[in-house]
Parts: C-alpha cells; structure tokens; sequence
C-alpha cells in the first residue's frame, strides 16, 4: 500500500492525487514546464531572424508552408512510430530537434542566413514536440488519472511559457540569438532525461508495458476522416491557415508603411 507523501499533499491543492501519484504528475509537470520554456526561449529567435533578414511578407508565407508541411510529416511520423517503440521514437525525434539546434548555431557562426527555414523548423518544433509529450502523458494515465491528473501537468505549460518569455527577453540582450539555441538544446536535452527517468519509475504498469510496443499502423489521416469531430477541427485548422496569414501579411505591412507623425 502506498503511503501518501509531502509532495502528495503539496499537489493535493490544485487536484485529487492519491498515495504515490504525486512524483510522477511532478515529473510531468516539470518535463512540460522545461518544453513550454525551450520554445519560448527559441520563440523571439526565430522573429529576429525572419524579421531581420525577409521581412514580414516572408514570414507568412512561412508560417503558411510550416502548417502544410505538418500535414504531410504526420503520415512519416506514424510510419516510424509503428516500427519503433514509442520511448525510442521520443527520444529520436526530440534529439532531432536537440541536434538541429547545433547545426543552426554553428551555421550562425559562420554567418550563414537561414531565416526562413528557422522560422519554418521552429513551427514544427512546436506542434510536434509538444504533441508528442502528451501523447506520452496519455500513455502513462488511464483516462481517470488523467482526468485528475492532467490539470497539474498543465500547470508546467502556463509556468513554462510565462517563465520562458522572461528568461528570453533577458538571454537575447545579454548573450544574443545563437547561444539562445544552445540553451534550448540543453533544455531538450533534460526533456529526454525526465522522459526517461518518468518511463522507468511507470514501467510496471500495464498502459506504459503497452508503450514499449509500436503503433498500430492505421494513418492519422484515415483517423481524422473516421471521426466527424477530428475532421471539423482539421477543417476549423486549414481555414484559419488560408485566412489569418492574408490578414497578419496586410496589418504587418500597414505598420510598416504608415508615416510617423
């Protein structure tokens, strides 16, 4: 029988955690909150980048392209994720993105320009890292600890992005954009180990046993067409790409062509 920690009792305050819950929701929380900062930090990068070196237009055109190309990476991710298991295919896929940001500041140093493919590797580090950690966390939990339990993990989210957007301000006086890429490296790089160190302490139980095993391999857009909810939210999706981006390109341009007064 389990006995229920400080820690248990600390978290107890934002949700109903039962005796031995506590640690991993933490770990969780924290591996989220450490993601949230990453991308926050790498965020203000990828603006002055773009910004500096194609100017607005470009970056919607980008930020358009970077959706898209999302689409057509989910088939290639589903293909990996059903011969891979799925602890192998997280740390893969976040090492990926870890290593990328080497290359960008080595590439930096030697004054190579590549904006907008950093605004465009940056969107998709977004989308998929992020969803790739809850789809680890829904591994974990079944769907009544998760209903429990998710509020807490969510907390890193907010506490990520507010203390990744301060540490971001601060990173890009002092030490510039490229060094900001190797601190998002090394903040990937402890996402793997909390990764890691969260499927060893869950490992006994049967949804994680499940984890170590591929995916089945049934391609995530014949999900999307299968449920009538997940085809209006893809919809919902590619509207918002072919309307917000002629939108943000106009009101982008407008400020940039007013007189001053």
């Amino acid at each position: 029988m389990n006995i229920r920690t400080s820690l248990d009792r600390v978290l107890s305050a934002f949700a109903i955690v039962q005796p031995g819950e506590g640690p991993t929701a933490f770990l969780l929380m924290m591996n989220l909150f450490i993601l949230m900062t990453a991308y926050y930090i790498v965020k203000p990068v990828r603006e002055s980048l773009i910004l500096g070196g194609s100017g607005p237009e470009i970056k919607s055109y980008a930020g358009a392209a970077g959706a898209l190309a999302f689409l057509l990476l989910v088939p290639i991710y589903g293909k990996l994720a059903s011969h891979l298991n799925r602890v192998r295919l997280i740390n893969g896929v976040t090492g990926f993105f870890a290593s990328n940001l080497v290359i960008f500041y080595v590439l930096g140093q030697f004054k190579v320009s590549f904006g907008i493919l950093f605004f465009f590797w940056a969107s998709l580090f977004n989308l998929i890292l992020v969803a790739q950690f809850w789809a680890f966390a829904n591994d974990i939990y079944s769907q009544e600890k998760g209903k429990r339990l998710f509020a807490i993990v969510g907390i890193g989210s907010s506490l990520g992005a507010i203390f990744g957007a301060a540490v971001a301000s601060r990173l890009f006086v002092s030490v510039g954009s490229y060094v900001m890429m190797l601190v998002t490296a090394v903040l990937l790089a402890v996402c793997m180990l909390l990764t890691n160190w969260i499927h060893r302490r869950e490992g006994d139980s049967v949804r994680i046993r499940r984890f170590e095993e591929p995916l089945k391999p049934v391609g995530a857009f014949q999900v999307v067409l299968r449920h009538r909810y997940l085809f209006l939210i893809a919809c919902s999706f590619c509207f918002r790409i072919s309307s917000i981006q002629p939108v943000s390109l106009s009101s982008e341009n407008l400020s940039m062509n007013m007189p001053e007064l």
